[in-house]
């Protein structure tokens, strides 16, 4: 998180002189780029080839339609506001796992589900005088990032971290690309290419540390501390851009990270029920 925290400052910098698809283009070359090397230096240049399937196609174009989505929104939103929008994935990927694949959620996980949804609306402000589209515009990055994650759980292991790392990469890029055709093109001076391959290489880490975090591992456990990342965002919108949240994004925060967090443990609690079940059974 506090990866991803380092690139979204060097490139929310950057948006304040460059057009919205040629950041996302160039940086997703980079990305692309060093990720390739190292899926290769560590052997898996025949994966990135034969790994490519409908499953993996769709978490790549899952992950260009959230990292658009989102960039688009982090040029227009404080760092935090934007940040607490996107907490709303884990909530979603939820409410997705009941839609595709009927997996059973009870009362208490539907009625947290909604106190976080109550919460996104406080950080939203869906009311005349306060409206943020941005936000909405955040509201879907999150959407894209959990079906990507939704795709990413049935890939499996026989496919590298690496290698997926890569095909997001290439999604990321390929919808910079459309960005880009609408837009007026302005060359990159040294110093800001500098920062966006720095940038990159932070995003690129993210990336490979979010997929290994995730593998083989209980979910309740691993999944909170996806929100350090508001923390993390706090401080450096703080820092770099004197920006702070308002209340009501404080207090919508809160309420989202807390449903988030109690949703994950009903999880938890149901898994070890079945596993329980199962065991009695056999």
């Amino acid at each position: 998180m506090a990866a991803y925290t380092v690139n979204d400052v060097l490139v929310k910098q950057i948006l304040r002189t460059y057009p919205v698809g040629e950041v996302i283009f160039v940086r997703g070359i980079m990305a692309m780029l060093l990720i390739g090397a190292v899926a290769v230096a560590l052997g898996h240049r025949k994966a990135i080839g034969t790994a490519l399937s409908p499953l993996l196609t769709a978490r790549s174009a899952f992950d260009g339609l959230s990292t658009a989505t989102f960039i688009t929104a982090l040029a227009h939103m404080p760092l935090a506001n934007v940040a607490a929008v996107l907490q709303i994935g884990p909530l979603l990927i939820t409410v997705l796992a009941v839609l595709l694949f009927r997996e059973t959620v009870g009362w208490r996980r539907w009625i947290a589900i909604s106190i976080g949804f109550i919460g996104a609306l406080f950080v939203i402000k869906p009311v005349p005088a306060s409206f943020d589209i941005w936000a909405i515009i955040a509201a879907v990055s999150a959407l894209f990032a959990a079906l990507r994650e939704t795709a990413n759980r049935r890939i499996g292991h026989g496919v590298p971290v690496m290698v997926v790392a890569f095909w997001g990469a290439v999604g990321i890029t390929l919808f910079g690309a459309l960005f880009v055709v609408t837009e007026s093109w302005r060359m990159f001076d040294g110093a800001d290419l500098f920062q966006l391959f720095v940038a990159s290489v932070f995003v690129g880490i993210a990336i490979y540390l979010m997929a290994l975090g995730f593998r083989d591992v209980d979910l309740s456990v691993v999944a909170p501390f996806r929100y350090t990342y508001l923390i993390t965002s706090a401080v450096g919108g703080y820092l770099v851009f004197a920006e702070f949240p308002d209340g009501w994004t404080v207090f919508g925060a809160l309420l989202i990270v807390g449903s988030g967090i109690y949703t994950l443990h009903r999880e938890a609690v149901r898994r070890r029920r079945l596993s329980a079940e199962a065991q009695t059974a056999a």
